[in-house]
Formats: C-alpha cells, sequence, structure tokens
C-alpha cells in the first residue's frame, strides 16, 4: 500500500523556518563580534525585509559580522535599533508551532493510536515542510537538515524511543531548534536555547548510549542549552 506523501509550504512553515535561520545568524554573529548579546527588531508584516541589529558590548565590529552571515542564512540585516533578545527568540518556534501545525499534527495522533502508524513533519530551512506516513511504531526519515520536526506517538504519553533521541540530537547538530512528539494526551517538545557548548556534547554522548529512557530526558535536561516542556 502507497504510504500518505505531502509537501507543505504555507505562512507557518516559512514563519518558523525564518525564525530559525534568524537565530543560528544571530548566535554566529555574537560569536563573531563577541559580544555579551545581541537584539533584533522583527518585521512586522513580511520576513523577507530587513532586521536590524543591535549588539551589546561588542569587542569587534558587528556589522563586519553582520555582512559576513546574513547571506549565509538568506537575511537582510542592517546595524539599527533591537528591541527583542536571542534568548526570547527560541520559544518563539515553539509558539508558532503551537499555534499552527500543532493541530494538524494531533489529529494525526488519533489515527496513529488507532493503528500504530507514526507520521513525521519535518521543516526544512527554506521553509518547505513534507509529512510522511512511517511504518508500524516507526517512521524511515530522509537525511536532510531541518529547523523543527514533529512526529506522532501510538500512545497516550509521549516518552520518546532510542531511535526519537537519535533523530532528536541530529537535529540539534545540524542546528535545528526544536522536536515535538505529539499523542493524543499531551506533547513533549526537546529543544535548544542555544548553540550546545562542549559540555552539552559530552552528555549528549551519555544520552546516546544510555539503555534507560527516562534517565536519557534527565541527562539532556542537565545541559546547559537543551530544554523540555509540555504543551
Amino acid at each position: 500500500m502507497k504510504k500518505y506523501q505531502r509537501i507543505i509550504e504555507n505562512k507557518n512553515t516559512r514563519l518558523i523556518a525564518f525564525y530559525s535561520r534568524l537565530i543560528n545568524f544571530l548566535e554566529d554573529i555574537l560569536e563573531d563580534a563577541e559580544c555579551d548579546n545581541v537584539y533584533v527588531s522583527l518585521p512586522k508584516n513580511s520576513f523577507s525585509t530587513t532586521v536590524f541589529v543591535e549588539g551589546s558590548n561588542c569587542r569587534y565590529d558587528l556589522l563586519d559580522s553582520i555582512n559576513v552571515f546574513a547571506g549565509k542564512y538568506d537575511l537582510q540585516a542592517d546595524i539599527g535599533r533591537g528591541n527583542i533578545g536571542l534568548a526570547s527568540l527560541y520559544y518563539k518556534v515553539i509558539d508558532e508551532y503551537k499555534r499552527s501545525l500543532h493541530y494538524m499534527m494531533k489529529e494525526l495522533a488519533v489515527k496513529s493510536l488507532v493503528n500504530h502508524i507514526e507520521f513525521y513533519l519535518g521543516i526544512l530551512f527554506n521553509g518547505k515542510a513534507f509529512l510522511v506516513e512511517g511504518e508500524e511504531d516507526r517512521v524511515v526519515l530522509p537525511s536532510i537538515p531541518q529547523c523543527f520536526s514533529s512526529h506522532t506517538h501510538p500512545s497516550r504519553i509521549p516518552i520518546p524511543s532510542r531511535a526519537d533521541l537519535k533523530t532528536i540530537i541530529r537535529l540539534f547538530l545540524d542546528r535545528g531548534l526544536a522536536h515535538a512528539i505529539e499523542t493524543v494526551g499531551s506533547t513533549l517538545v526537546i529543544y535548544r536555547t542555544g548553540p550546545l557548548t562542549i559540555d552539552d556534547l559530552d552528555i549528549v554522548r551519555d544520552v546516546e548510549k544510555s539503555n534507560n529512557i527516562i534517565e536519557a530526558l534527565k541527562l539532556l535536561s542537565s545541559t546547559d542549552n537543551i530544554k523540555t516542556l509540555y504543551l
């Protein structure tokens, strides 16, 4: 039987991708210019217009860093007044998912509970997304960097499997922002709040070796920049 596949591109997928590229861009210029913090002014009506960036106590020229990295992330950026700090942007990715695609995945979670077939949503950094139907209790995924992903579980409790954790870790290593596990009961989101540090990577390696899922989740939450929350 042919499996369900669908390409999705809409305002929600594009906005999640935009926030993700913007976050990675700000992380890069923060490190490159050695600023204490960076702030951004977000476009009100279109994410194709210029974003203005303000740095705090930068050691090196912030504009030089902006010019080096803006093209890499397909952004138009310049020096200007910023009103949103980098730390506040990470949850915007989750919030946009929560207000939109979360409901589509929640409906698919009902199907997963009935027939044990999982569904997977992957959002690419270019704003396009793919939705695929998997096999019983698993989904075979393409090896392509994603900024956000979500999959359904055929249960009422969103506890990740070892395979799920490996997929989530790979997403973070590709500088993706978050993964959501959807069930008919609740939703678990595992997301990052900054670039992974050397200490974070050491913990991630321990997570990959762990045979205890609960302990693995505790390990992930003990990192500096990986957090969990329930929707």
